[in-house]
């Protein structure tokens, strides 16, 4: 019996809920319960809002009309992490929390910007909805910031777990409680950048789908963009069918053209083979259909018959022993290049 393995591996992002700001506690010791209430009133108290980056910073990338918009408020963050946060902070919730802290730095500015749009814009990637630019520049900048706070927050993170030591140690309740608001207040920038972003990503998303719906234009451009994805995916599926294929004929001295020639799971006899109906069911979860003929000890035709057969809901692939995948060029599969065309 053969098995054939075909492993699709998905990566999710799963971006920190955890935030930064102030500067660890100096050398001199840690502050008391005391201390930290009166500095948490004079932030209140204070009638200049808290700035996190400058207008000249954001005029560079995105210019002064958009700077009032930049930066989620520091309040409401913190009080979402207040709520969130265990209390005392665990170890395990110290070393998690600088990980996922570690990992944005890594994946640098273009690579959490490409993460967020893609989250935001899946399925909706060519719909151009207006201020899509605007949306992208800003989403650019709070990526950036983003990423730069949790560079700065794995440094004043570590400082504290160093600094700490003994009351992580000793379960001291009274540090660990001081230790839980320096570590929030370090983590608040990056919460607040990150909850920018994250933000602006939901935007992007409501505006994109609002446009596909509402508009002559973005409906064609949605549509386009959802013919270019189940192109893509039945082409994919056509290009991986020889494997199998091959294997099939190494064996038993032939090809096979349907799922009951295929060899099944001894342990669920009555299923068809796990990775033909995978197949399938790419195939006609794009909107296609698999047809495979003339299976014999030499030869096999797969086409992906699409909708239509005008090409205006894709084109028709074709495949066959060699293993080349080619479309239709009018979409219509009659129009696939037949055997020994130079394919």
């Amino acid at each position: 019996m053969i098995k054939s393995l075909l492993c699709v591996i998905l990566t999710a992002i799963f971006l920190a809920t955890g935030a930064q700001a102030q500067q660890s506690t100096p050398s001199g010791g840690t502050p008391s319960v005391a201390d930290a209430a009166r500095a948490k009133q004079e932030r209140q108290k204070s009638t200049t809002p808290k700035h996190v980056i400058t207008d000249d910073d954001i005029a560079s990338k995105i210019g002064p009309a958009d700077a009032a918009d930049l930066g989620a408020n520091e309040q409401d963050v913190r009080a979402e992490m207040e709520k969130s946060y265990s209390s005392p902070l665990t170890k395990a919730d110290m070393t998690m929390q600088i990980t996922q802290l570690q990992g944005v730095a890594a994946r640098g500015d273009a690579g959490m910007l490409t993460s967020f749009k893609q989250s935001a814009l899946a399925g909706y990637e060519g719909v151009e909805f207006p201020g899509k630019k605007e949306w992208e520049q800003s989403l650019s900048v709070a990526a950036s910031r983003m990423v730069e706070e949790a560079g700065k927050g794995v440094t004043r993170l570590q400082a504290i777990v160093d600094a700490n030591q003994n009351a992580i140690a000793g379960r001291d309740s009274t540090a660990l409680a001081r230790m839980r608001e320096t570590w929030i207040d370090a983590v608040l920038p990056y919460a607040t950048w990150q909850h920018h972003a994250r933000d602006l990503a939901e935007d992007g998303k409501a505006r994109a789908k609002a446009y596909a719906t509402g508009s002559p234009l973005g409906a064609a451009q949605y549509r386009h963009e959802a013919v270019r994805r189940n192109e893509i995916a039945v082409a994919g599926v056509l290009s991986e069918l020889h494997i199998p294929e091959d294997q099939l004929e190494r064996v038993w001295g032939h090809y096979a053209c349907d799922a009951t020639q295929w060899p099944r799971d001894p342990q669920f006899p009555d299923l068809p083979n796990q990775l033909w109906a995978m197949y399938v069911r790419i195939v006609s979860g794009a909107g296609y259909r698999l047809e495979m003929q003339g299976c014999d000890s030499g030869h096999y035709t797969a086409v992906a018959v699409p909708p239509t057969s005008d090409g205006s809901q894709g084109h028709a692939f074709c495949t066959d022993e060699t293993g080349v995948v080619q479309a239709a060029a009018d979409g219509d599969p009659a129009t696939c290049p037949p055997r020994g065309s130079g394919r």
